[in-house]
């Protein structure tokens, strides 16, 4: 996947990642992303959270601020242009540069019809990198690229990724409950989870307890979060998916919201970044 992105063999091309949802497809891009030999190959990045209700003009808003980190004033007349103004201003930003832009869970090929003008070909090796659950949005966008499509991992794979976290055949869902049974100190504890967990999956008609296991899980880690942690935790549902949040903005809308305790032995901030910590290594937020 790493030499599919650094690939010159054109101008502009649009590599796309297919698959269900909860498979892994923005698990894959994100390490692609980071990745050090991406991150070397390309002048700049931005990566754009897309949806079914694709705002286009907030995503070519989203894209340019990542690419130019204006100043003040720049990002208030930034903020002030249209649609068609910011996707030509996005054109003559990129225009000479070998960019990387990574439009997370696409859902239409319209969406991305109306987002293509604003990307030019730019220098030889620019990457357009989607995410989407539906494989014509990919052949539509790209006919000679050839979509990388994920499927569900078999019960070996399964297995050898429980070893390292825990559980089926959902890559998020096997690494919540590794978060979750990470925080268990006994057989006995790990016990009682699972009777959890299959007591409200034994109900259930077989064809449907795959779907209910990330809910449930969900359910299950956010129950045993200690109380302090649980409305820090419920604060983030006010983003949208895959929205990157700045730590010390969270932080410190955590205290303005009294989530934070005061503390004798530590600073508010600090005590902020425990319970981000602690999040954290639940596997309930992703860094």
């Amino acid at each position: 996947m790493t030499k599919l992105m650094t690939e010159e063999d054109r101008p502009h091309a649009v590599v796309s990642i297919v698959g269900m949802g909860g498979i892994g497809k923005t698990t894959l891009a994100r390490k692609v992303y980071n990745h050090v030999d991406v991150r070397r190959h390309f002048d700049c990045f931005a990566w754009v959270y897309i949806s079914q209700q694709c705002k286009p003009r907030e995503v070519l808003l989203r894209v340019l601020m990542k690419v130019l980190s204006p100043s003040k004033d720049e990002k208030e007349l930034i903020e002030n242009m249209d649609e068609i103004e910011l996707g030509r201003t996005l054109f003559d930003a990129l225009k000479e540069k070998r960019y990387l832009v990574v439009l997370d869970d696409i859902w239409r090929s319209e969406d991305w019809d109306i987002l293509k003008p604003a990307f030019p070909r730019g220098r030889k090796g620019s990457k357009i990198l989607f995410t989407t659950r539906i494989k014509n949005v990919a052949s539509c966008a790209d006919p000679w690229s050839t979509p990388v499509e994920l499927s569900l991992l078999t019960d070996d794979e399964s297995w050898n990724l429980l070893c390292r976290k825990a559980f089926p055949s959902s890559k998020m869902a096997i690494v919540m409950l590794g978060g979750l049974l990470a925080t268990k100190q006994s057989l006995a504890q790990w016990e009682m989870v699972y009777k959890n967990i299959h007591g409200h999956l034994k109900g259930l008609p077989h064809q449907d307890q795959n779907g209910a296991v990330m809910n449930i899980i969900l359910v299950s880690s956010y129950n045993d979060l200690p109380y302090p942690l649980k409305p820090c935790l419920l604060y983030l549902g006010h983003y949208p998916k895959d929205w990157e949040i700045s730590k010390n903005e969270l932080i410190r809308l955590w205290i303005a919201e009294g989530f934070i305790p005061e503390n004798e032995e530590f600073l508010m901030e600090d005590l902020g970044e425990i319970f981000l910590e602690q999040l954290i290594d639940r596997s309930l937020v992703q860094v």
